[in-house]
């Protein structure tokens, strides 16, 4: 599957290289691989890196089921 990506406002991205694309994908393949943009509801999903700036992990913060009041 093919995702088009079309980033309106570059001011605060800098250059844009080839390297950094691969690191771009990496991180929303992750994302997408474990329901982190459409399967967290009522909850977060955290982006860490490394001091570097290695992308390292994804945290997810949610319940995934809860009694409701009635």
């Amino acid at each position: 599957m093919k995702i088009t990506l079309d980033i309106k406002n570059m001011d605060n991205v800098g250059e844009f290289t080839p390297e950094r694309l691969v690191k771009y994908e990496e991180i929303f393949n992750v994302l997408i691989e474990k329901g982190c943009l459409d399967g967290v509801r009522g909850g977060r999903a955290s982006i860490h890196f490394d001091a570097e700036g290695r992308f390292m992990m994804v945290n997810l913060d949610y319940s995934p089921w809860r009694r409701r009041k009635v």
